[in-house]
């Protein structure tokens, strides 16, 4: 079966290095997209996820046209094609991608428009119960995807999902950019803080991330040398402890119920600090950050999904991910596997 995915430009090829460990044999590469061919079924069964891949296209079909008129025509005629004397009740999913060129980006969004209104002249039931956006995982849902390759090509797709990466809104009152980053993290792991949950930050000024969790109506305690700025330096929640975030350790006996972690420093160093807190269990659920720096992505997501040496030993549920906030980074979110009393009040991941 032929698969498409989508990753955040310049890692198409490390995307491809990755999907080669789940099977998938690469059949190609442009800005943004990798084409494969393979069992998706290997997709879904990657420990913690593909990190590198953002979306994935099941079977996707070329259309090329010559004019914005000819792809929609084409287009119409391929869905109307598809649902055949089927019914579709209740909403269904859509979805037009374009990547790199501005141009094409904008040439993508009108074809979008027309293709739209095209359908509420031709199936206006059916337009009304569109929604825009590809379905966050972990299998595959139906809808009608479409992937503008060049000015007179696509591919298009009835069958899709997404990892979950996906633009957050900036809060105006956040000390950092990095809060972003967190964001994304809880949409993706669909677990978050809440009121009465304590949180260990480490590395947290300025408090991009210390907001985050605050906002939740967590308790949060900062490890940080740096200065905090408001409104997380006053908040009355937040305790700033001037600490070294890499020797830092808990004095409570019972774990947190979060550690976070966003520190520049090498990814060997921090993998090592993130499994020293896994194995003494200080925390329930995690959220780290690792700087890729000079190391071979793909190694490194190896020696992450290790049986043996790995975190997958620890975790009762781990996903892996290059976030859309993420630059020359990856995020490792995760439930620590407890036993005895410390499963009381473990939330589901």
């Amino acid at each position: 079966m032929k698969i498409f995915l989508t990753s955040k430009e310049g890692f198409e090829k490390v995307l491809a290095r990755e999907i080669a460990g789940c099977g998938l044999k690469s059949e190609g590469h442009g800005t943004g997209w990798v084409m494969a061919d393979g069992d998706p079924a290997f997709l879904t069964q990657q420990a913690g996820g593909l990190c590198f891949a953002c979306d994935i296209l099941q079977n996707p079909q070329d259309i090329h046209a010559e004019s914005v008129n000819g792809f929609v025509r084409a287009l119409v005629d391929l869905f109307t094609a598809h649902l055949g004397t089927g019914r579709i009740d209740g909403s269904w999913p859509y979805a037009f991608l374009s990547f790199g060129d501005e141009k094409l980006g904008r040439y993508t969004q009108s074809l979008k428009e027309r293709w739209l209104e095209a359908l509420r002249k031709k199936m206006s039931r059916m337009a009304r119960s569109a929604q825009e956006g590809i379905p966050q995982g972990p299998a595959f849902a139906g809808g009608f995807f479409v992937v503008v390759t060049d000015f007179n090509k696509a591919r298009v797709s009835f069958k899709a999902m997404s990892q979950g990466q996906q633009r957050m809104k900036m809060d105006p009152q956040s000390p950092s950019r990095s809060y972003l980053k967190l964001e994304e993290a809880f949409h993706i792991f669909e677990c978050t803080p809440k009121e009465g949950d304590r949180v260990i930050d480490l590395g947290a000024a300025p408090g991009g991330w210390s907001l985050s969790a605050l906002k939740r109506g967590a308790s949060v305690i900062a490890i940080d040398n740096g200065p905090l700025r408001e409104p997380v330096k006053s908040h009355p929640k937040m305790v700033h402890l001037k600490a070294d975030a890499l020797k830092y350790r808990p004095e409570a006996l019972d774990p947190v119920d979060w550690l976070l972690c966003d520190v520049l420093e090498a990814p060997e160093i921090i993998l090592g600090l993130l499994r020293q807190w896994l194995e003494n269990k200080w925390c329930r659920h995690f959220i780290v950050n690792l700087k890729l720096g000079r190391r071979d992505p793909v190694a490194l997501l190896a020696e992450i999904r290790d049986g043996t040496k790995g975190l997958w030993p620890y975790c009762q549920a781990l996903s892996l991910r290059q976030l859309y906030h993420d630059r020359e980074e990856i995020t490792l979110m995760g439930t620590v596997r407890m036993s005895g009393k410390d499963q009381a009040g473990q939330g589901r991941p």
